[in-house]
């Protein structure tokens, strides 16, 4: 456990899980910088685990994002009073609300993958059509993309639960769940399958567990629905670094964090200069403005100098 940056006021932390060299390397090169400055400007602890938190040699041992699961024990020595699990593809704006604010300690807090802010029956639609259109045919138009509720949880034997959340984010009080996470983890074999790896196990245990909350979308913007309803154009210059620069700080700007899961058209996130210094001023000066007042005051006509503009 590797502590970044400390708190004495509030003990909230943000936590990821980076096993592996060139995994660590990626997070602490593309996506740290964005989340040093949000716990700096809203006074958060932030750490990573850069190794196992159980031995391979254990029976129960499983791959490196089951681990999120034990942090919590750990986090106790420091502590911590709430933590934010992010994974490590995950950006966020540095002006963004602080996340805690909308956390309630009694429960476990998760953001829902199809109650969004666009047609989620339809979004699905898009990335497949999107997908087999422009970066390989043979990417079926019918899969399990479109699986149901219902049959997400038959097809793992598990009784439906109300909802679906992408588990590369959830916040949980240390005191409140640490040993419950835990026992989780040593709940299920080291052999145990899944569609997508734990995600339908947590979906499964924390729902059933009867204490969700669930927050905003903008919480947990997921870059495969932002691409597929607002930048489809993308597809079609996937690789266009400047353009996907401008598509993602555009996304960043509607959102707070942006989730980049997935290995279709992730990869995109893994350039240093999306959150360059003028990017961030821009950020600032909006900030700056939304603190200031308006009046509604009519100032007159007002038009671009330049009359091309009016063309």
């Amino acid at each position: 456990m590797k502590i970044l940056r400390k708190t004495k006021d509030t003990n909230n932390f943000i936590a990821t899980v980076a096993i592996g060299e060139k995994h660590l390397k990626e997070w602490q090169q593309y996506i740290l910088p964005s989340w040093m400055l949000y716990c700096e400007r809203n006074n958060l602890g932030l750490v990573v685990f850069e190794n196992d938190l159980v031995d391979k040699s254990h029976p129960k041992w499983k791959k490196a994002n089951w681990h999120r699961l034990l942090m919590g024990e750990k986090l106790k020595e420091l502590n911590v009073n709430n933590a934010c699990y992010l994974d490590t593809d995950i950006l966020i704006n540095p002006f963004a609300p602080n996340v805690f604010d909308f956390h309630d300690d009694e429960k476990i807090s998760v953001v829902s993958v199809t109650q969004l802010p666009f047609e989620y029956p339809i979004i699905l639609r898009k990335i497949a059509f999107l997908r087999n259109r422009y970066l390989s045919p043979d990417y079926p138009l019918d899969s399990c993309l479109f699986i149901s509720n219902e049959n997400y949880y038959k097809y793992h034997n598990f009784a439906p639960q109300e909802d679906m959340f992408c588990s590369g984010f959830f916040i949980f009080n240390v005191n409140n769940f640490s040993h419950t996470l835990e026992e989780l983890f040593f709940k299920y074999t080291s052999n145990v399958e899944s569609l997508d790896d734990d995600q339908a196990i947590l979906n499964y245990e924390f729902q059933n567990y009867g204490k969700i909350k669930w927050l905003n979308y903008k919480f947990q913007a997921m870059w495969i629905y932002e691409i597929a309803e607002k930048y489809p154009f993308l597809y079609q210059d996937i690789n266009n670094k400047e353009i996907s620069k401008k598509c993602i700080r555009a996304s960043l700007k509607q959102n707070y964090f942006l989730h980049f899961a997935g290995s279709w058209e992730c990869h995109i996130y893994k350039d240093e200069s999306i959150m360059n210094d003028n990017f961030l001023a821009e950020l600032q000066d909006f900030d700056d403005y939304l603190q200031s007042p308006v009046t509604g005051k009519p100032v007159g006509s007002i038009l671009p100098k330049d009359s091309q503009m009016l063309l």
